[in-house]
């Protein structure tokens, strides 16, 4: 945690245009109307919205998203099934051209995301007691902050 917190601190976004984003910005908060091809309805699940940057609904959303869409469980994604969809550099080229916003800090918000998953999880374990299911966010949490700060330690960018 220190590590990714500290990174995070000296290394500043290039630039902060204000929106409103979501918060927890994936397929579980994505309903599409019946039929083909699919069709976006809603967004639903909006209790951590606000203004803010929309960056990091992207950084939330391409942080388990795979590189090589043809890779066997290189996603984390696991409960929808990404084939045919865009690879992480195609999503993200995609984001720039329509939002109009440089992408050059992506890793920023990919350590961002990272850690704040882990701090959110964090709280649910804090007050696991007897429950199981809370009680198994333990080595996530680590196994997050570990990957937040590994990348923090591994890219590129200077902010």
């Amino acid at each position: 945690m220190d590590v990714a917190t500290k990174w995070l601190q000296n290394h500043r976004p290039l630039d902060y245009i204000p929106g409103l984003m979501h918060g927890d910005y994936q397929f579980a908060n994505v309903m599409y109307k019946n039929g083909a091809p699919a069709k976006l309805a809603a967004l639903v699940d909006w209790e951590m919205g606000t203004v803010g940057d929309p960056k990091l609904d992207l950084g939330w959303m391409l942080m388990n998203w795979p590189e090589d869409m043809d890779a066997p469980g290189e996603s984390a994604v696991s409960y929808v099934d990404l084939s045919g969809m865009p690879n992480r550099s195609q999503m993200l080229a995609h984001y720039s051209e329509v939002s109009g916003r440089q992408v050059d800090d992506i890793d920023y918000y990919l350590v961002l995301a990272k850690w704040k998953l882990a701090i959110v999880l964090e709280q649910g374990f804090q007050r696991a007691g007897d429950d199981v299911k809370l009680q198994s966010y333990g080595p996530v949490i680590t196994n997050l902050m570990k990957s937040a700060a590994d990348l923090a330690e591994s890219t590129d960018y200077q902010g």
